[in-house]
């Protein structure tokens, strides 16, 4: 089952039993933050700010859901790009004997497509599949099943990173979910594919993790290889995206494949959430493909660049831009300015806004400095004043009694918008909503404030979160805080989800507890989780542990993800064929007891559902 269709059951599923849906609406024609503005349908349908018309320039071709058009584009003598399948570009080198891809995109299916626009211009093999980072490597078994003896080189990272569950990129592994829904909504995943609120610029979906073909060659930093009579050396300390990128540079062509330049604004912060990305560290990946006197630039989502001059300005304008952010950023600290007046501190001059590849298309700028300012220092601003902090409800409520209760905090909203200050009036009523989220008075305005806003902005990120919110709050569909994909969490090992089981547990519950509980799931070794007072170890081999376990659950792998996934009760999985305990049952229930079930229906919505 793909993950798009499986989501879209879980959200179909729920729709009956939501109050009737709202409708939004928004004005083809008006002004935002008192700036005019008008919309446009795109091809699919969806509408969008019309200066999206030139602002995605770079691409040369109308945008509907993808940003790249579907074909295969000759570079150079026996190099090639295999355009829009998804939201990237895989570069092809074509060798003596083989071919060598770059990428083999996000499922099966895509990496069979690759196979055949590759075949209208080479007959040759593929010999060679180089993986660029942990994203688009999900088409490799489609390249295996025809070409077995293909080598699927990666930096020696990214194995580790995908069995440990960080290629979703997450500093933890257990909050993966956590940004899996924030994935969801930062992609239009949940919005309709054609009418007005269709994506807008680059949709994907969750890879098809069972296209992945563990890479045959893992390099390190500097290392080179010949393939096929031609030289590459790699480069694997750049960490963009994910942290297990590989930068290749091929000296014959002078001719580097990289993830360092996405060809648009990129997300120098990600809404979902991720890792750092540190622009310093960036910055050196560019740097270093305009060190190399590189004269073919091909990037997963930057479009083609050729000439050495041309690549040199590019990359130097692209890395001045990340250096701009940071050292803004860093200036406005040191003139006392906090996290939240930062996106307003920063101001492009006019060489950057005038870049092609620089239109904020995708990431917002405005976002980008705050988590600099919490990387370089942490939260604390400086102001004793915020040393403690009340609760977002309780600031809420302080603020609307202040403002004189609630009709006035709706009048003064109403106002705000006549004012055409669309943000503060979304703010005033962000107060309301947070103290009361199931009244759909708040809800709905919240909803249309967020729905005009998305449309609006260019930013394709900010309008898939605002109006896939817009429609949670407006009962067009249920939306989760936690995703996690069957293909992926059908994948997991017992390590991989009991370790997580340590973030679950409710300490008063669990206050007077000393229990060791381990798990037998077929032939692996037995692990356990050993609660003391409330805190949780995960023990990798019970055997091997200074203390006897009190019981033993053996239980089979699909009772398991049920038990993690929080679709059956405890007792009910306990008593399920294949699953038995060696000790005391009801002691083993109650255990279990203890966890939070993070993901059931009625905990896990990142927006209250208001039912008939």
């Amino acid at each position: 089952m793909k993950a798009s269709k499986f989501f879209f059951g879980i959200i179909i599923s729920l729709i009956p039993f939501l109050v009737k849906a709202q409708e939004l609406k928004v004005e083809k024609k008006g002004t935002f933050m008192g700036t005019p503005y008008e919309l446009i349908e795109f091809p699919n349908g969806a509408w969008a700010n019309k200066t999206l018309q030139t602002d995605y320039k770079m691409f040369k071709v109308p945008l509907s859901s993808n940003f790249i058009k579907k074909e295969v584009v000759k570079i150079a003598d026996g190099i090639y790009t295999i355009n829009g399948l998804f939201a990237s570009y895989i570069p092809v080198i074509e060798t003596k004997n083989g071919v060598i891809l770059y990428d083999s995109g996000t499922s099966p299916e895509i990496g069979r497509e690759i196979l055949k626009m590759l075949e209208t211009v080479t007959n040759k093999p593929v010999i060679a599949v180089i993986y660029s980072h942990s994203h688009y490597i999900y088409g490799s078994t489609a390249i295996k099943e025809k070409y077995p003896n293909a080598l699927f080189i990666a930096n020696s990272r990214l194995a580790s990173n995908l069995a440990s569950g960080q290629a979703a990129g997450s500093v933890f592994p257990e909050i993966g979910p956590l940004l899996n829904g924030g994935l969801m909504q930062q992609f239009h995943m949940l919005l309709p594919r054609e009418g007005k609120d269709a994506p807008f610029g680059g949709f994907i979906s969750f890879p098809d993790i069972s296209g992945f073909v563990v890479p045959t060659v893992e390099v390190e930093d500097g290392q080179k290889l010949n393939i096929d009579g031609v030289d590459f050396q790699f480069f694997t300390g750049f960490n963009v995206d994910t942290d297990d990128q590989l930068l290749v540079w091929m000296p014959s062509k002078k001719l580097v494949l990289n993830n360092a330049f996405w060809g648009f604004m990129p997300n120098m912060y990600s809404l979902r959430g991720s890792n750092f990305r540190d622009p310093e560290i960036i910055t050196q990946a560019l740097f270093k493909i305009r060190d190399l006197g590189t004269e073919i630039m091909l990037s997963t989502h930057g479009v083609p660049t050729v000439g050495k001059q041309e690549v040199k300005e590019t990359v130097e304008t692209y890395a001045d831009f990340y250096n701009f952010v940071k050292d803004q950023t860093l200036k406005a600290m040191l003139l006392g300015r906090s996290p939240q007046d930062l996106g307003k501190f920063l101001k492009l001059p006019e060489h950057f806004r005038n870049a092609e590849y620089l239109c904020e298309t995708y990431g917002a700028l405005e976002t980008f400095a705050e988590p600099i300012y919490h990387h370089a220092r942490g939260w604390f601003d400086n102001d004793a004043a915020n040393i403690f902090k009340l609760t977002r409800e309780d600031e809420a409520k302080n603020l609307i009694k202040a403002m004189g209760g609630p009709e006035s905090v709706l009048k003064l909203s109403d106002e705000a918008i006549k004012d055409g200050d669309q943000i503060w009036a979304l703010k005033l009523i962000n107060y309301l909503y947070v103290t009361d989220p199931s009244n759909q008075t708040y809800r709905t305005q919240k909803a249309q404030l967020l729905y005009q806003m998305g449309m609006v902005l260019e930013s394709q990120n900010a309008r898939s979160w605002c109006i896939t919110q817009a429609y949670a709050l407006t009962n067009k569909l249920a939306l989760p805080r936690l995703v996690l994909p069957d293909m992926i969490v059908n994948n997991m090992t017992p390590t991989m989800l009991l370790t997580q089981y340590k973030i679950r547990i409710d300490p008063e519950k669990a206050g007077n507890t000393n229990y060791l509980l381990a798990f037998a799931v077929g032939d692996a070794k037995k692990v356990g989780l050993h609660c003391r007072y409330g805190v949780v170890e995960f023990i990798d081999d019970v055997d091997k542990y200074i203390q006897t376990p009190d019981a033993i659950l053996t239980i089979t792998q699909s009772s398991l993800v049920d038990l993690f996934m929080n679709r059956k009760a405890v007792g009910q999985i306990l008593a399920e064929q294949g699953n038995s305990v060696n000790g005391d049952k009801q002691e083993v229930e109650k255990f279990l007891s203890n966890f939070d079930e993070i993901f059931s229906p009625q905990v896990n919505q990142a927006i209250p559902v208001i039912q008939e």
